[in-house]
């Protein structure tokens, strides 16, 4: 056989064990079955493959599936915290603070950005325009009301 009739047998092999094949396929690949070795050792072992994995999942995926994944994932971080240095620990819960904290600030700036009213970096940070001189002359009264 060449090659375009071993991938022509090989897909009616593989359709073959999921559909029902038309007339014609069907006694095409018997006869290719019929005269291949190969072909029907392949057959053979996709067969043992799918009851190997359908006595496998029959069997796992039975009451309380869920449960059982959820404890396996438990399990495996607590000993993965366990198993950590504590600078490695330190890091891997800083990258989760940093991120929060990041889009607290990010939306802060948008928020103050929109009730300033202008674009500037004052108003990102909800600062009152004003320049140095102005700062440094007010009296420390007047100032820290207006804080």
């Amino acid at each position: 056989m060449d090659s375009r009739m071993d991938e022509r047998m090989h897909e009616l092999l593989i359709k073959s064990l999921d559909w029902e094949l038309a007339p014609a396929e069907q006694s095409e690949l018997e006869s290719a079955l019929a005269a291949s070795p190969e072909l029907r050792r392949e057959r053979d072992e996709l067969l043992s493959i799918r009851e190997l994995i359908g006595a496998g999942s029959a069997r796992r995926f039975g009451p309380l599936f869920a449960e059982r994944v959820m404890n396996t994932i438990r399990s495996a971080r607590r000993e993965q915290a366990v198993g950590m240095p504590f600078f490695e620990l330190l890091q891997y819960m800083f990258r989760r603070v940093a991120i929060v904290a990041a889009m607290v600030v990010a939306i802060l700036l948008v928020y103050n950005l929109n009730q300033g009213g202008s674009v500037s970096i004052a108003s990102a940070f909800g600062a009152k325009e004003t320049s140095i001189e102005e700062v440094l002359a007010a009296p420390v009264e007047e100032t820290l009301e207006e804080l």
